[in-house]
């Protein structure tokens, strides 16, 4: 059995020798092989790396002058790999390679993927500030209720897995973005996933990758995944139109309340707030949850826990702009310039998309509860079901017909 350990660069010179000698000390009684993928870094990262690999025959260089991408070099380097085993990791030596060991014990114990977790017991996302902790938390939040994905690190960089499996599924692997793993799971559905605690350590030298483009690439495979496993329910579209409807009426109020009274606009602003709460309210009793919907003195109630939920929401944008700026650009709470206007409103773009996601689950978890016939989403048409992996079920929140004769998730 040999492992192949692949490690896709850019502008990582600076690090590559470091990482060839902690993987040899991570595996010295192990038979391996280490791959740099390097997308023709202008720092000549392949060719430091070729210059190892002249004095180490374990190290091998692909040089990759074209379709250039993190996702698509580790697909390249799983592919060249001689090994019946791949592992992904970072060239920066944020991923501890004296992990390695402990994920290929579990891979070889009957895993089917090992991902290295900076959340599970033990792990550590070690000295990030708790701006980037909170982004980093939103993003796995976002994959674990979007996907389905029941994991502690489903964002991670650091996993492993059979060749035979990768190979399986490779074609129809887009390799877009930095978060290959997300698509590999989505796809493969493997039966047992294992995950493996570690310390996230201080890049060695050179600077980070992460960027806004990187963040819309991330939200982009998002919602392409999940697309492609069907699990945004027509129930969810409903309540993303109502909302829609609910900023026409809002603006339309507002509009309205300042050109017939004196008031102060912030006055304005709240009552036509609550105009707009009251008519999403009243949308999606009669239609997004007509199955569930309140009558009588149960309308009242229901309206002030839509009105609690959409305060909850409200909190849940306004962290998710603050982590996400931050992550970004630095400046969550300072004043934005004309200059980065842009970088503003696309976190506030994402920030908004992940307060609908919460509003929906938290008002169809509270304020119309029950079960819900019209809501198909059953353990056939979903990732990881079918397959006997009781750690990755999902629980979004989505229900099955009882009828059907499929699993219901919930």
């Amino acid at each position: 059995m040999k492992l192949s350990v692949i490690a896709p660069t850019f502008n990582e010179r600076e690090n590559i020798r470091a990482l060839v000698e902690q993987v040899q000390d991570a595996l010295p009684d192990m038979l391996y092989e280490i791959i740099i993928a390097d997308d023709d870094s202008p720092d000549l990262t392949w060719q430091m790396a070729q210059e190892i690999s002249a004095r180490d025959p374990k190290v091998r260089v692909l040089r990759r002058t074209r379709n250039h991408g993190l996702g698509r070099a580790v697909m390249e380097g799983f592919t060249a790999a001689a090994g019946d085993i791949v592992a992904c990791m970072d060239a920066d030596l944020q991923h501890d390679p004296s992990v390695l060991p402990k994920m290929l014990e579990k891979l070889t114990r009957g895993a089917d993927v090992v991902i290295g977790s900076r959340y599970a017991t033990g792990g550590s996302t070690g000295d990030w500030n708790w701006f980037r902790r909170l982004g980093s938390r939103l993003a796995t939040m976002m994959a674990r209720i979007l996907l389905g994905v029941k994991l502690t690190d489903p964002m991670s960089g650091y996993f492993m897995m059979r060749r035979n499996d990768f190979l399986r599924v490779h074609p129809s692997l887009k390799g877009e973005g930095f978060k290959i793993l997300l698509e590999v799971l989505v796809k493969l559905r493997p039966g047992a996933i294992e995950e493996v605690p570690y310390r996230f350590r201080r890049r060695l030298n050179g600077a980070s990758k992460l960027s806004s483009k990187v963040v819309f690439q991330y939200v982009r495979q998002l919602w392409e995944l999940a697309q492609l496993r069907q699990l945004l329910p027509a129930r969810f579209i409903r309540f993303v139109l109502v909302g829609c409807t609910g900023i026409v009426v809002n603006l339309a109020a507002m509009a309205l309340l300042l050109k017939l009274t004196d008031w102060r606009g912030w006055v304005a602003s709240v009552v036509a707030s609550l105009i707009a709460n009251l008519n999403n309210y009243g949308l999606n009793n009669v239609w997004t949850f007509s199955d569930r919907a309140h009558r009588g003195f149960g309308l009242l109630k229901g309206y002030v826990s839509y009105l609690l939920m959409s305060t909850v929401g409200l909190g849940i944008t306004t962290a998710s702009y603050i982590g996400l700026a931050w992550t970004v650009a630095q400046f969550p709470l300072g004043k934005v310039d004309w200059n980065r206007l842009g970088i503003a409103l696309f976190c506030q773009f994402l920030a908004i998309a992940l307060g609908t996601f919460s509003n929906y689950i938290l008002n169809k978890g509270v304020t119309w509860p029950g079960p819900a016939r019209n809501d198909v989403h059953c353990a056939e048409n979903l990732p990881f079901l079918n397959s006997g992996n009781t750690q990755t079920v999902a629980k979004a929140g989505f229900d099955c017909d009882p009828s059907s004769g499929q699993r219901p998730l919930l």
